[in-house]
């Protein structure tokens, strides 16, 4: 496989975040009397841009104020929890370095904040790897909408078939297909379905399984 681009998504896939909001989220829905909150709602809304996500919580808690109220909450101390630790995904480090080797441009297309991901990604001592990076900010429409993948591989001049994406979440492979990329999932917290399956070229268990697609 040789791409003439790889794009990657971060949350989930290049940094360990996923599991640290998820840990917030059920902590401050314990403290609520909610037992389950981080392992039934917070995963209906990984990948969810911010209106969605209020949308999903009001509906699970049937309560607008009580939603509002936990989501701060919950926003609160998972930005604590992320200031305090970050973990990089096993294998990106080596498949960065194999990408450089190889030449093979390399983009980050991510729905979190430009300063957010800047900051994670320089703290990991990732940001110097890629040539171009477009975040959540700078986007009108959130995944699973392709306008982030259509942007990039117009800034490259790449025609979509011989891109490459990389993600973990569902939204983010059905903003790949919709772009028409081929693309990697490489799930996090929640697994591939049936449609996940039909929307990639492959599915696997982690980045180190995608270096080996490249040697």
């Amino acid at each position: 496989m040789r791409p003439e681009l790889v794009i990657f998504d971060v949350d989930g896939l290049m940094l360990d975040t996923e599991a640290r909001w998820q840990q917030a989220w059920q902590e401050v829905g314990l403290k609520h009397g909610i037992s389950d909150l981080g392992y039934t709602t917070f995963l209906r809304c990984v990948g969810r841009n911010g209106k969605e996500v209020e949308r999903i919580v009001v509906e699970d808690l049937n309560s607008s104020q009580q939603a509002e109220m936990i989501l701060e909450e919950a926003r609160i101390y998972g930005r604590q929890l992320l200031a305090e630790r970050i973990d990089p995904k096993p294998g990106i480090y080596e498949l960065l370095e194999l990408l450089d080797h190889l030449q093979i441009p390399k983009a980050v297309a991510t729905a979190t904040d430009r300063d957010l991901t800047i900051e994670r990604l320089t703290r990991l001592n990732l940001l110097h790897h890629f040539d171009y990076m477009l975040c959540g900010d700078e986007v009108t429409h959130r995944k699973p909408n392709p306008e982030i993948y259509q942007k990039v591989i117009q800034h490259f001049g790449v025609e979509s078939h011989k891109a490459l994406v990389l993600e973990d979440s569902t939204v983010g492979v059905e903003a790949a297909y919709r772009a028409h990329i081929p693309c990697i999932m490489i799930p996090d917290l929640i697994g591939a379905q049936a449609l996940q399956q039909q929307q990639t070229i492959a599915i696997l268990s982690s980045l180190h399984e995608v270096i080996e697609l490249f040697e």
